[in-house]
C-alpha cells in the first residue's frame, strides 16, 4: 500500500504540491483533492488521478504561477490532453511538457478571447519534419476544441506538434521551433539560386521539404558519408550549379546546427537537386 502524500501547498481545488514520504515534491492532480486541505494534511494515493514530478525548482515555480493565472477548467483540460498524448505514444514524456503546454495553451486561449488572430507560417514544414507528432497534435487540438468556447485555430496544431516532439526527444521547444524555419530558409536558397518560386501545398514543395527534413535529421544524427578523395571535385565539375546551391545550404545548416559538414559527406543532396531541377 502506498504511503499517503503530505500536502506542501494547495494550488487550487484540483491541484496540490505534495511530498512523498522521504522523497521529492510532486504535483498531484485529482478532482477536489485540494478542497478543504491545509499544509501537512494527508492525501491517499487512490484519490490522485495524475502525478508528475517537477524536479527542477524553476519549473515548479513556473507551474505554480501558471495555475494562479489560468482557469481551473482549462488546467484540467490541458492535463487531459497531456494524458491523451502519453497514452497514444505509450511512452514517458519529459515532465516539463506540463509547464510548457500549459503556458502555451493558456496564452493561446487568452489571445483568442482578445480577438487576436494566431498565425503559424510553418505548418507545412512542421508536418514534414514531425509527421506522427503532427497527426497526434491534430487529435489533441480537436479534443480541446470540443470543450473550449472559442476553438483553437489550425495554426495551433503545428505548435502542439513541436511541444510533443520536444517532450519525446528531451530537446528544448526553442530548438524545435528552429527546424521548420530552417526548412523554409533552405527552400529560399533553392528559389533564389535557381530563379524559381514554389507554390506552397503543391506536391513539388512538399517533396522538397520532405527531403530537406531528412537531410537535417541525418546531419543532426551524424548519419553522413565518409569523405572520398576527389568526390568534391567530380561533383563540382559535373554539377556546378547544384554543388554551389548545396554549399549555400550546408553553410546555413552548419551555422544553425553547430556542425561542419562538407559537400562530399552528403553527395546525395547535390544529386537530388540535380534530379529535382530536371523534373521541375
Amino acid at each position: 500500500m502506498h504511503d499517503p502524500y503530505i500536502v506542501v501547498k494547495i494550488l487550487n481545488n484540483n491541484v496540490v504540491v505534495a511530498q512523498e514520504q522521504g522523497k521529492n515534491e510532486v504535483i498531484l492532480i485529482g478532482k477536489g483533492i485540494g478542497f478543504g486541505k491545509k499544509k501537512g494534511a494527508h492525501i491517499d494515493a487512490e484519490d490522485v488521478d495524475k502525478l508528475f514530478v517537477l524536479a527542477n525548482e524553476h519549473q515548479q515555480e513556473e507551474y505554480k504561477r501558471l495555475l494562479d493565472e489560468i482557469d481551473e477548467e482549462l488546467i484540467a483540460l490541458i492535463e487531459e490532453a497531456v494524458t491523451y498524448i502519453q497514452t497514444a505514444l505509450k511512452q514517458r514524456l519529459d515532465e516539463r511538457i506540463h509547464v510548457a503546454l500549459t503556458d502555451h495553451i493558456g496564452f493561446a486561449v487568452r489571445r483568442m478571447k482578445q480577438g487576436i488572430d494566431i498565425q503559424n507560417p510553418f505548418l507545412l514544414e512542421t508536418e514534414a519534419m514531425f509527421p506522427s507528432e503532427y497527426a497526434l497534435a491534430k487529435e489533441v487540438v480537436s479534443l480541446m476544441n470540443n470543450h473550449l468556447d472559442i476553438p483553437l485555430p489550425e495554426a495551433e496544431v503545428g505548435f502542439v506538434a513541436l511541444h510533443i516532439y520536444s517532450a519525446l526527444s528531451n530537446r528544448s521547444i526553442a530548438e524545435m521551433n528552429n527546424h521548420p524555419q530552417l526548412l523554409k530558409e533552405m527552400v529560399g536558397i533553392v528559389e533564389a539560386s535557381l530563379n524559381l518560386t514554389f507554390e506552397r501545398e503543391t506536391t513539388t514543395y512538399l517533396r522538397l521539404i520532405s527531403f530537406f527534413s531528412e537531410v537535417i535529421e541525418r546531419i543532426e544524427e551524424g548519419s553522413i558519408h565518409e569523405v572520398h578523395d576527389g568526390l568534391a571535385k567530380i561533383l563540382k565539375e559535373d554539377f556546378t550549379l547544384c554543388y554551389n546551391v548545396t554549399c549555400s545550404i550546408l553553410n546555413l545548416l552548419n551555422s544553425s546546427l553547430g556542425k561542419s559538414v562538407q559537400v562530399e559527406e552528403i553527395p546525395d543532396l547535390v544529386l537530388y537537386l540535380q534530379r529535382f531541377i530536371k523534373t521541375t
